[in-house]
């Protein structure tokens, strides 16, 4: 799930109450790919918060290890790299340009 905030961030969050480990790897303002730790909630939701100002453009989450897109948001790409990612809601179609692939 991702919800937009009154002051402008940003919260992705995800469902995985049997996971020890949830991490938010994404490209952000353009840059190269980024690895946050996330908390846990008492209902074995994960989240992060991303403040105003930093953009994510593609993003997935590493579940105990292992990449897994957003199962709450269907669009993703293949990008040069041969991995798969999501597109953040608030990028658009902006990465047609960057040799990424629409797969969704």
């Amino acid at each position: 799930m991702i919800h937009t905030d009154h002051q402008g961030g940003t919260t992705f969050s995800i469902h995985a109450p049997n996971a020890d480990l949830v991490e938010f790897t994404g490209d952000f303002n353009g840059h190269r790919e980024r690895t946050l730790a996330m908390r846990r909630g008492p209902d074995g939701e994960w989240m992060i918060r991303l403040h105003p100002g930093l953009s994510c453009d593609l993003y997935r989450f590493r579940i105990d290890g292992r990449f897994v897109l957003d199962p709450d948001h269907a669009h993703a790409i293949r990008c040069r790299d041969g991995i798969e990612r999501t597109i953040c809601p608030s990028s658009g179609e902006n990465h047609g340009r960057s040799g990424a692939s629409r797969i969704a």
